[in-house]
């Protein structure tokens, strides 16, 4: 029983940044391949956004605090769905910015002098 509790936990952190990659990839690329480095980076980040909200939104200051918001029922679906959302967000900025950033390493600037 364990053992299928930590794996749904892996699962809950692991998910939402492969969807977010997945839509990086879509707006950096146009492509549809998920690439792992992204996803872990993508969860990097939305993991410090959620702890950071946690610390201001709920008041959460020990370990202690953090493990008895763990152990709230609804903290798994709730956090699933607003991970995921926050990774798809932050998948589509970084996929502009990059295709940006790319666009604008190509132009020639001042080619013509």
């Amino acid at each position: 029983m364990l053992a299928l509790q930590l794996f749904q936990f892996f699962l809950a952190l692991i998910v939402p940044g492969l969807l977010g990659a997945l839509f990086f990839s879509i707006f950096a690329r146009l492509t549809s391949e998920i690439d792992w480095r992204v996803a872990l980076i993508l969860d990097l980040f939305t993991f410090t956004t959620m702890i950071t909200g946690l610390y201001y939104l709920k008041g959460v200051l020990t370990i202690d605090d953090l493990l008895h918001q763990f152990t709230c029922l609804s903290f798994t679906r709730k956090y699933i769905l607003l991970s995921t959302a926050i990774n798809i967000f932050y998948g589509i900025i970084s996929g502009i910015l990059r295709r940006i950033f790319f666009w604008i390493r190509r132009r020639p600037f001042f080619s013509n002098l």
